[in-house]
């Protein structure tokens, strides 16, 4: 694809956080904005600082507020195949520095210069998420280039995610190329784990807890364990197969806990487990369960603070859910609280612990915070990639 030139004009007193590196263009930030209001959805255009200075290439969707994101600084290179193929060998590259094993994500949006694209990696099959939509135009360049790199690659697409809705996208799923099982085996950790590639959450997995999962694992041993929004088992197995006593699993999917049966099965680690299928919330508030302690317990809900509107109902929800939790510790016990709303920041939900902690007279010591794994790297001009928190206490 030729480097059109339709040029994109940033807004004086616009121009700094643009070229401090910052990939996102705001459509009020945009000069000529209604005179490119006609162009396609996706269309690749020259963004001009200082009136009249070119300075990088972007797509554009006058239907998004983030109106523009950038692809390259690199005047001169135009966005086809070869652009794609670097791309993603440079990923590669990284992932293969840390890993053995090509389970992992393989592309995480912005922080590997490919904005509105996630891939994640299952050995031979590439489950791909795709939300915007200069990215869904330049999908064909995608399939090409994993199909160049990675000649037996399956390709799933995973466009099924809510944020395309403001590109005015339809939402979908399907398979590309190949052929891509109901459930597949990957390893983490020297655990196995079954993935449903096309109806689990997200793209299927949650490769960005890994790191936090095998942390809990050096913790584990002889400790009963409370894993909270427990989705497939990943933290539990991992402290079951690190020699915990027994882990009580909760979550309110039946989906979700028919794999982590699957899950503890493959592990060989069905006998010490206890299986509970209801809101954490709920099972939290009961004045039986109440009555039960553990030496680890983890939280990993959902996100609560999915728009800047949920802030402060989402960090409450923190805050109780720390609250309810901390009475469940034994005393010197550990309790980690994992956050994936980037709308809330590391401070924010620090603050919201130290609230649930004070008001369930519990006082606690922070001993490790951490984020994503290797494979989830961060663009250190957007702070909106730092979106994983893992804050880990010590409650006394």
């Amino acid at each position: 694809m030729k480097i059109a030139n339709t040029k994109l004009k940033i807004k004086r007193h616009n121009e700094l956080r643009v070229v401090k590196g910052h990939p996102w263009i705001f459509s009020n930030e945009i000069e000529n904005f209604p005179s490119l209001k006609g162009l396609e959805k996706g269309s690749v255009v020259t963004v001009q600082i200082n009136k009249d200075d070119d300075f990088a290439v972007a797509y554009f969707n006058s239907h998004s507020l983030i109106a523009a994101r950038i692809l390259t600084y690199d005047l001169s290179q135009e966005i086809d195949e070869a652009f794609f193929i670097e791309r993603i060998s440079d990923a590669l590259a990284l992932r293969e520095k840390f890993f053995d094993k090509p389970f992992y994500r393989l592309i995480h949006s912005e922080a590997d210069f490919l904005p509105g694209l996630v891939v994640d990696r299952f050995g031979d099959i590439f489950s791909c998420q795709i939300s915007t939509a200069g990215m869904e135009k330049l999908s064909p360049l995608l399939i090409a280039a994993l199909e160049k790199l990675f000649p037996k690659a399956a390709i799933f697409f995973r466009n099924d995610v809510e944020s395309r809705k403001f590109e005015g996208l339809e939402l979908y799923s399907k398979t590309i190329k190949g052929e891509i099982a109901d459930s597949i085996e990957i390893e983490e950790n020297g655990l196995k784990f079954a993935v449903d590639v096309k109806g689990g959450q997200k793209t299927g997995w949650f490769f960005d807890q890994r790191e936090n999962r095998k942390f809990i694992g050096t913790l584990a041993k002889d400790c009963t364990v409370l894993d909270a929004f427990c989705y497939q088992g990943g933290f539990g197995i991992n402290a079951l197969k690190n020699g915990a006593k027994s882990v009580t699993f909760i979550d309110s999917s039946e989906d979700a806990l028919a794999h982590l049966k699957t899950n503890l099965a493959l592990n060989n680690l069905d006998e010490y487990s206890e299986i509970i299928c209801d809101k954490v919330y709920d099972i939290l508030e009961n004045p039986q369960f109440q009555e039960r302690e553990f030496d680890i317990v983890l939280l990993d809900p959902p996100a609560f603070v999915k728009s800047k509107k949920d802030f402060f109902v989402g960090l409450k929800g923190y805050e109780k859910l720390v609250k309810l939790s901390a009475k469940l510790v034994k005393k010197n016990g550990i309790l980690m609280l994992t956050s994936c709303s980037h709308n809330a920041t590391l401070s924010d939900l620090l603050a919201a612990a130290n609230d649930g902690f004070r008001k369930a007279n519990r006082k606690a010591k922070l001993i490790r915070t951490s984020g994503a794994g290797f494979d989830h790297p961060i663009n250190p001009a957007l702070k909106e990639s730092e979106y994983l928190k893992s804050i880990t206490f010590l409650v006394e």
